[in-house]
């Protein structure tokens, strides 16, 4: 992996971004700029981002800094992600799907039964209060 750091000899802080061949990252952290952007974008404040990636406030103002002089170049490269990402995750629910439906075609077993029976007490305890799945 490759890289460069920017920022340092601009700004003369102690935090930096670092260009890496997986994108910008903040120093002395393993937070992308991206998630940064990410979360600035959605509404979260400075306060916010830094409690969620466990960031300074100086890291995450260097991070928006930077966003802010890199914009144009940083959106089609986040879009890029998250239709990765998108991609990534139908992928996985297919596969958990599939691995699903042959898990049913398998006859039960004894374990089977007893983990069955396991689970449906846990289930049967546990209330979700909010689905991350579903709209809201």
């Amino acid at each position: 992996m490759t890289a460069k750091t920017k920022g340092a000899e601009s700004n003369g802080r102690r935090y930096t971004i670092i260009e890496t061949d997986i994108g910008p990252l903040i120093s002395e952290s393993r937070v992308s700029v991206f998630d940064v952007m990410d979360a600035h974008d959605a509404g979260d404040s400075q306060y916010e981002i830094g409690l969620t990636f466990n960031l300074s406030p100086m890291q995450v103002e260097t991070a928006l800094v930077y966003i802010a002089q890199h914009r144009i170049e940083l959106e089609p490269q986040l879009a890029r992600i998250r239709q990765q990402m998108t991609e990534r995750e139908a992928f996985y629910r297919r596969q958990a799907a599939e691995a699903d439906a042959y898990v049913a075609t398998l006859p039960m077993t004894s374990q089977r039964a007893a983990l069955r029976v396991l689970r449906e007490r846990s289930d049967s305890g546990y209330k979700v209060a909010v689905d991350a799945d579903s709209p809201q």
